[in-house]
């Protein structure tokens, strides 16, 4: 059980160590009106801190610094919000309001400006949309030989790819294919429609237009990555290396594969609410320093997306925890007003 004296003094060092990276010594502490307590006093406490685990004491400084006990404490217990931070909230409305038809773009700037204010790297996750389940295909001719490919999903996604006609093939010769396709897709999740599009029934039933057939594959692979990628975005990749935390040079490669790869969608996301992960709970990731903090917003008691920020594990938790709290907010109603 921590002393209030001792919850005070963790506060400070973890809230210095955020804004200098360095190690903070008791002559810093000092200097803080409400520590107003002698140096043997803060040496006092901050060692019986490093000996309760809270802190850390580095090989090239007398200063402590936060151990990742500490910053659970610090954000389980002593946090608080920034009221500043409520200064860029209209930065954030703005961005709502002037793309309330444009829901993709939202999210895109909404994300960009989290990332632009933090200095961290931003993620947003849609809804899983493998989990949505195919209630149409349809063909729109355009002129004899265009015409567009819609995929409706029973949540409401909609996708659209636009094929050239080539050789003899006609619309009609589409149509009769896209029938097919329909009749062999509808109701299926979308994450077995690509498997079941290259199983035999599906040749063979096209095998009459080969040509048309790759053609056709072709475009629901790429109208199907198209859906994949609405419900993924991310901003400031390279921000997080700019932190004095990552220099590791291995580190940054493994973890710009990472995101390439989207793996850190794994990492991300608690039906409950705020969720801050550090080292121990995300082994995955290389760096020792890395902290992922991420809040859910709700479209429906079926559906949830994500907003995540990675970073260091001395964050600004006080201004990252009601940033994202506000955008999930935000985001939420987006979706409940376009539906």
């Amino acid at each position: 059980m921590l002393t209030s004296r001792q919850k005070l003094i963790l506060k400070a060092i973890i809230d210095i160590y955020a804004e200098t990276a360095e190690p903070v010594g008791s002559k810093t502490l000092m200097n803080l009106p409400y520590l107003n307590f002698s140096s043997a006093t803060l040496r006092y406490d901050m060692a019986a801190l490093e000996e309760l685990g809270y802190l850390e004491k580095t090989h090239t400084s007398s200063g402590r610094i936060p151990s990742e006990k500490g910053y659970r404490y610090y954000v389980e217990h002593l946090v608080t919000r920034d009221s500043d931070v409520q200064n860029v909230y209209p930065l954030v409305d703005e961005i709502f309001e002037r793309n309330q038809l444009a829901r993709e773009k939202a999210i895109e700037e909404a994300i960009k400006l989290l990332s632009d204010l933090t200095n961290y790297t931003a993620v947003a996750v849609g809804p899983d949309i493998n989990d949505a389940r195919i209630q149409k295909i349809d063909l729109i001719p355009l002129d004899d030989k265009n015409a567009v490919i819609l995929i409706v999903t029973d949540k409401g996604h909609v996708q659209h790819q636009q094929i050239h006609l080539i050789d003899d093939l006609s619309i009609r010769d589409v149509k009769e294919v896209i029938s097919t396709l329909n009749d062999l897709l509808t109701s299926r999740y979308l994450h077995d429609a690509m498997r079941i599009l290259k199983e035999e029934y599906a040749k063979k039933e096209l095998d009459q237009f080969m040509t048309l057939q790759r053609q056709l594959i072709d475009s629901f692979i790429e109208a199907f990555s198209k859906f994949a990628s609405e419900t993924f975005y991310l901003s400031g990749i390279t921000n997080i290396f700019d932190q004095p935390e990552f220099s590791n040079v291995s580190h940054i490669k493994k973890l710009i594969d990472m995101m390439d790869r989207r793996e850190i969608v794994k990492l991300i996301g608690s039906p409950e609410g705020l969720s801050i992960k550090f080292k121990s709970d995300i082994e995955v990731i290389p760096s020792n320093q890395m902290t992922v903090i991420s809040m859910p917003y709700f479209i429906n008691e079926d559906e949830k997306g994500t907003i995540a920020l990675l970073g260091p594990a001395r964050m600004n938790y006080k201004k990252v925890i009601p940033l994202l709290e506000y955008i999930a907010a935000n985001l939420a109603k987006l979706y409940k007003d376009e539906g």
